[in-house]
């Protein structure tokens, strides 16, 4: 794994990039933004997955994963333009985007600020902080500042159901609890500030975004509810609105399979088109 760092502006960027073998499309990309807690190692399976089809930068715009913590005033407008001009900087003419969680706010105002996203496909998210996960989220930040095993426990305890049903549901809260027990106080603190400029998130309006767009939620996540998903999805004006059976807010870690197919489709079908053109002979405006 070849993790890049980048300094644009004042501002630290964190990145992957892999490039499809044996493929013409140069300028096929996907672009993958990470959810609160999550760093680019932690989705490397993922990235490797998506470059099977497309070419995929994976960011850490700044303020998330193992970056810098940016202060909580910066609101997600601002770190959309920082992560547009990233973007710009590396000369990608045009992406499909690919968002987890906390990253769907970003990638909604991106679709706002930048005209050449092809479509957008998200996971366990709407555009901000969702009225069912306010008040876990404060009781997170709380645990956060003062110890970081109750921080680890009770953010845990807010994304996850005890459901027999979901597929290794034990292991996966107890090696999540792990994980975010062994953060230093940087990366917690990163969490903060990103956490609080998601709660006075204000989105762009999402009925300007016409592109295809896919939205993929556990049935069971206590978070992010299937209500709240649902309501996102039906605003969109070309929404495809996908549950995943026997999973909750860690969907991805529980079932990866269905998450990578429901988050690769748009953009794959895309391809697929472009190249059953190409074989035709034919101009493609």
């Amino acid at each position: 794994m070849n993790i890049n760092h980048m300094i644009l502006d004042g501002n630290l960027f964190r990145y992957s990039l892999y490039k499809k073998e044996n493929s013409d499309q140069s300028d096929q990309y996907v672009i993958f933004l990470l959810g609160a807690l999550q760093d680019i190692e932690s989705v490397d399976s993922f990235s490797r997955q998506f470059s099977q089809h497309l070419n995929c930068l994976t960011i850490e715009v700044p303020g998330t994963g193992r970056t810098t913590p940016l202060n909580s005033t910066i609101s997600i407008r601002e770190q959309s333009k920082m992560l547009l001009d990233f973007i710009m900087h590396l000369g990608i003419p045009r992406a499909h985007l690919i968002a987890f969680s906390y990253a769907t706010a970003l990638a909604i105002e991106l679709c706002d600020l930048w005209p050449y996203v092809s479509s957008l496909s998200i996971c366990g998210g709407v555009p901000g902080i969702p009225e069912s996960g306010r008040l876990s989220t404060k009781k997170a930040i709380a645990a956060a500042m003062t110890d970081v095993k109750e921080f680890a426990h009770t953010f845990t305890q807010s994304l996850t159901v005890k459901n027999p049903n979901i597929p290794r549901y034990k292991a996966i809260i107890r090696a999540t609890e792990r994980s975010i027990s062994k953060f230093d106080s940087v990366r917690v603190d990163i969490f903060v500030e990103n956490t609080i400029r998601l709660l006075v998130h204000s989105p762009s309006d999402v009925n300007k975004i016409k592109i295809p767009c896919t939205i993929c939620i556990g049935e069971h996540d206590p978070y992010v509810t299937r209500e709240a998903a649902e309501i996102f999805s039906h605003q969109l004006i070309n929404s495809n609105f996908i549950i995943i059976k026997d999973a909750d807010h860690l969907v991805h870690l529980q079932h990866p399979e269905k998450v990578y197919s429901a988050m690769i489709t748009l953009a794959a079908s895309s391809v697929a088109i472009k190249n059953t053109f190409k074989e035709l002979d034919v101009i493609i405006q």
